[in-house]
């Protein structure tokens, strides 16, 4: 059966065995990148494969090779297979030993007879598969956090490896983008890739709490949902749940039901018993199950909501 041409999908081997020849070979996987140092005799091979959202580079090359590069608008993950090779990113030298992350910005390699595959993920791809905009995400990890998230990883490299070898695969949209989707969701937990807004160790957490919390006091009679909360906040609906457990030990939805108990409990306090039920109360706070309203506001405040009313003037 014949494949259709794909206008997204990129397949190409590049074979050398001078220096301009390694130069352009190079220049394919950045468009800011520069050969420092190369030996000889040369004999590269190259191939590129994927889409507009993830290339695989698998390369090799036989003799000792040095390479600085600017990495913009992507981030590349290296997995070496065989040879020796040294790699700084942002001034961080990493164990290239094991697969590794190298951030937006400056990276600079040193290889000798070394073969490998190199991920290339395109930064707004990345962005839209997580829910974030590409300059709001973090990169927590240059290598893998654990034995059982880099299994996981190996395995879903080797699986976008085989649909990218194979043409009908490879050229099958619905197919490579299920493989594609894959290989981010295992790299985003693989090297702790998120929202700067969801990191445990800034501020923002606290003060986008300050934000959601304002928001569920002032349009608490209002319908609110957590979708509603978290664009108060500025903060994807994960971040606002992480945000709450870690500054006040809850969630969005137990503080605004807290909220809103509060609110009961002052209408009773400040009610006419003849006039008011605690039914009317509650329902008007959005408390349609009053048995299970009767828990909350035991738990919360010690007594029945009927007691609160009693005693009120």
């Amino acid at each position: 059966m014949g494949v259709d041409v794909d206008p997204k999908v990129r397949d190409e081997t590049i074979v050398a065995s001078d220096a301009a020849g390694v130069q352009s070979a190079v220049a394919q996987l950045s468009t800011r990148i520069a050969v420092r140092d190369i030996g000889s005799p040369l004999a590269l091979r190259q191939r590129i494969v994927g889409d507009d959202r993830l290339l695989l580079t698998s390369f090799g090359i036989d003799t000792h090779l040095h390479v600085e590069s600017a990495i913009t608008g992507a981030v590349a993950i290296a997995r070496r297979r065989e040879g020796d090779l040294r790699t700084v990113t942002n001034g961080e030298e990493v164990d290239a030993g094991r697969p590794f992350l190298l951030r937006p910005g400056r990276a600079e390699s040193w290889s000798r007879e070394v073969t490998a595959d190199i991920l290339s993920v395109d930064l707004p791809a990345l962005g839209a598969f997580t829910g974030h905009d590409e300059s709001a995400l973090h990169f927590g990890a240059t290598h893998i956090l654990s034995p059982e998230l880099q299994r996981h990883w190996d395995l879903t490299i080797d699986h976008v490896t085989r649909v990218f070898d194979d043409p009908e695969l490879l050229h099958n949209p619905l197919i490579r983008q299920a493989a594609v989707d894959a290989v981010f969701a295992a790299t985003q937990h693989a090297f702790d890739i998120r929202s700067v807004a969801d990191r445990p160790d800034t501020r923002a957490g606290t003060d986008a709490v300050g934000r959601a919390t304002a928001f569920i006091d002032a349009h608490l009679a209002d319908p609110l949902s957590v979708g509603d909360i978290a664009r108060a906040a500025r903060l994807s609906v994960r971040g606002l749940q992480n945000a709450f457990a870690r500054v006040l030990d809850t969630t969005p939805a137990a503080y605004v039901r807290g909220a809103r108990l509060a609110a009961v409990r002052a209408e009773l306090v400040a009610a006419e018993p003849p006039q008011t039920t605690v039914a009317d109360v509650a329902r008007r706070w959005g408390f349609a199950h009053l048995p299970r309203f009767a828990q909350h506001y035991r738990a919360e405040f010690g007594e029945q909501p009927s007691e609160t009313l009693r005693r009120s003037r």
